[in-house]
C-alpha cells in the first residue's frame, strides 16, 4: 500500500511539516480545535517526513486501524497537545535549521520566514484569493471585481445577485470559509455585513457560475521531479460553498487539466514548491474557470496519492466524528469493520477518550469501491450504526 509521491521526494530530506492551521485570529478559518486537531495526521501516510501531529492521532486505538488496512505504522516523533507545544516545536525546528513546509504562513513570532521551505511571503500571496487575477490567462477568471471595503457602496450597485463574496487581502482561507454565496439582496446585504464586522480592507466581488462539474485538480512540482500531474477529484460542498469531502472520478476533462497545468506553471514559475490543487469549475457553456487556487497540500491530497495503490475505481475522501463522546466506542468499532471489509483506508483517527473530559473522536478517510453507489450504500450504513 504505497502512495505514488511521498512529501520527502517532493520537499526534500532535511524537510518537516506542519499541518496544522495557525493559533492566529483569522475569521476566514474554521475554529474547531478539536476537527483542526485530527486532520493534523492526515498526510502521515504519505509523508515519509515527520508530521507535527496532536497527541490523540496516536494513541493505540489508531495504530490498530492502520494495522488492519495495511498500512504502516509510523509513530510520529513530534506531537503537541497545547498551543504553548506547539509554538515550541515549530521554534525549536528553526534552531534546528529544519525546513518546514506548513499549510498557512504563521505569525512572525511563532515563526521566522526563513525557516519555510520556499519563500514565505510569495507562498501567502499565492494562496491568496486576489492573486488569481495577477497570476493566470485572464480567460480563467470568472467576472470580479476587487474593492476597498470603504467604497463597497458605490461598487456594489453595479452588480445584481447571485454573486459571491470574497476576502480581498492576504488573509488566507479554508475549507470554503470566508466564501459568501449570495442569491438575492437580502443576503447580499448580510453578507456585506459580515465582511464589514471582520474589518477586511477589501471585499471581492465574484459572479456565481452556474455549475455543471467542480473539480480539484491537483499537481506536484520539485526540481527533481518536475511538474507531475497528480489526478483531479470532484468536490463536494454544501449550499454555502463549505467543503465536505471529495469524490475521485476517472474521466477527467482534458481542458480541465490543460487549465491546472497552465496555473501551476505560472506558480513554479513564481517560485512554487510543492502541492497544489486548483478548484476548476466546468460551466454550463463548457467553459473551465478557476475559483480558488490552494498552493498547498489538499484534503484529497493522499486520496490520489493512494488511488493506484487501493486498485478501485472510486475513491471518497470524507471525514466524520462520532455523534456524542458516549458513542466513541460504538463509532470506533463501526469504522474498524468498515476497515475489515477491505472498502475504507483510514488516514487519521482522532482518539476522543484521550483526554481527561472525553470529547467526540473522529476519522479521516478514503472509501474505495467500484461505483460511487456502492459507497453511498456503505455510507449510509455508517451514519445508520
Amino acid at each position: 500500500m504505497k502512495p505514488k509521491f511521498t512529501l520527502r521526494q517532493i520537499y526534500g530530506d532535511n524537510a518537516v511539516y506542519t499541518p496544522r492551521t495557525p493559533y492566529s485570529d483569522n475569521p476566514w478559518m474554521l475554529d474547531n480545535p478539536h476537527k483542526l486537531d485530527a486532520l493534523t495526521a492526515r498526510e502521515v501516510a504519505i509523508a515519509d517526513i515527520p508530521v507535527l501531529v496532536h497527541q490523540a492521532t496516536q494513541t493505540e486505538k489508531a495504530q490498530q486501524l492502520h494495522q488492519l488496512a495495511g498500512l504502516p505504522w509510523i509513530e510520529q516523533p513530534y506531537s503537541y497537545e497545547t498551543e504553548e507545544e506547539y509554538l515550541a516545536q515549530l521554534q525549536a525546528w528553526c534552531a534546528e535549521g529544519k525546513t518546514i513546509v506548513c499549510q498557512y504562513i504563521h505569525d512572525f513570532e511563532h515563526m521566522d520566514r526563513q525557516c519555510y521551505w520556499m519563500d514565505a511571503e510569495k507562498f501567502n500571496e499565492l494562496n491568496t484569493k486576489a492573486y488569481i487575477d495577477h497570476l493566470i490567462d485572464s480567460k480563467f477568471v470568472p467576472s470580479r471585481l476587487n474593492v476597498e471595503t470603504y467604497k463597497l457602496s458605490d461598487a456594489i450597485k453595479n452588480w445584481q445577485p447571485p454573486v459571491v463574496l470574497k476576502p480581498g487581502d492576504d488573509s488566507p482561507t479554508s475549507g470554503g470559509y470566508g466564501v459568501i454565496i449570495c442569491h438575492n439582496k437580502e443576503e447580499l446585504t448580510e453578507g456585506l455585513r459580515q465582511f464589514r464586522m471582520t474589518e477586511t480592507e477589501s471585499i471581492i466581488i465574484e459572479e456565481l457560475l452556474q455549475t455543471k462539474d467542480n473539480y480539484s485538480c491537483q499537481f506536484i512540482y520539485c526540481e527533481e521531479l518536475g511538474i507531475q500531474y497528480l489526478g483531479a477529484s470532484q468536490q463536494i460542498t454544501d449550499d454555502n460553498g463549505i467543503y465536505e469531502g471529495n469524490i475521485m472520478v476517472e474521466k477527467v476533462p482534458e481542458k480541465v487539466i490543460q487549465a491546472g497545468r497552465h496555473i501551476m506553471e505560472r506558480g513554479v514559475a513564481e517560485g512554487f514548491v510543492g502541492v497544489a490543487g486548483f478548484d476548476l469549475i466546468v460551466t454550463e457553456a463548457g467553459d473551465v474557470q478557476a475559483i480558488d487556487l490552494n498552493f498547498r497540500q489538499n484534503g484529497s491530497t493522499s486520496m490520489l496519492m493512494f488511488h493506484d495503490a487501493l486498485g478501485k475505481p472510486i475513491n471518497k475522501f470524507a471525514s466524520y466524528a462520532a455523534p456524542t463522546p458516549q458513542k466513541n466506542a460504538d463509532f470506533y468499532q463501526t469504522i474498524t469493520a468498515f476497515i475489515e471489509q477491505g472498502v475504507l483506508l483510514p488516514l487519521s483517527f482522532y482518539d476522543g477518550d484521550y483526554f481527561e473530559e472525553p470529547v467526540a473522536s473522529r476519522f479521516v478517510g478514503i472509501w474505495y469501491a467500484d461505483t460511487l453507489e456502492e459507497i453511498e450504500q456503505l455510507e449510509a450504513q455508517l451514519e445508520k450504526e
